[in-house]
């Protein structure tokens, strides 16, 4: 009895274990396991001022539409721009009747040392002229420590590597409803374009309705 007894108890153990550590097994790395410490969906978004491209400061809770969110870094080697050339795609795949009069994009950068306004006005004109609804953006007037509490709220995970510039981070996209919450969000590793969009398409009437 004693022989079955301890294997049993240290599977149940190390199982009791497991199911902590990936949140019900619901989270299986560090960037889902963030995501889902930050709360169940909807909930809501942890707004902060953001600048934009042409200088314009903004709060998405003003902007009363559907809003798309990304994350990225001017000087990422790799995925931020695989990333936002997936989101121009989907991007395109929204009629003139939807964006910007019920949905936005913005793409916020994680670099508050060396990303600014000038770059990312840059950045944004690589996407082509006919991006209205798509804006590019910088925390405004935010220190590193309040912008790092936002994004851990939000569900993002950032980790900047000591004297290297490289900043490693997760890449969900959020879709905010006009009432400021966080209604969906989506991998685009995963996820594919066209199912992202219906998804954003069916909020948007289901809000109609």
């Amino acid at each position: 009895m004693k022989k079955v007894l301890i294997p049993v108890l240290s599977l149940a153990f190390c199982f009791t274990v497991i199911w902590k550590w990936t949140l019900g097994f619901s989270a299986f790395t560090i960037f889902s396991y963030t995501l889902k410490s930050a709360g169940e969906i909807p909930r809501t978004f942890p707004d902060i001022p953001m600048i934009n491209q042409d200088g314009k400061v903004f709060n998405l809770k003003d902007l009363h539409k559907y809003v798309l969110v990304n994350f990225v870094y001017l000087n990422c080697p790799y995925v931020c721009h695989k990333v936002n050339n997936q989101l121009e795609h989907i991007y395109h795949l929204f009629d003139q009747n939807t964006i910007p009069s019920k949905l936005e994009f913005v793409t916020l950068s994680f670099d508050l040392k060396s990303d600014n306004i000038k770059k990312i006005q840059t950045y944004r004109g690589y996407f082509g002229t006919d991006i209205s609804g798509w804006s590019f953006a910088l925390p405004y007037q935010s220190s590193q420590q309040a912008f790092n509490q936002f994004l851990s709220k939000l569900g993002v995970w950032k980790y900047s590597v000591p004297s290297t510039g490289i900043i490693n981070h997760s890449i969900y996209l959020f879709l905010i409803a006009p009432d400021g919450k966080i209604v969906k969000t989506f991998d685009p590793a995963r996820d594919n374009d066209y199912t992202i969009a219906e998804q954003i398409n069916a909020c948007i009437a289901k809000r109609a309705i």
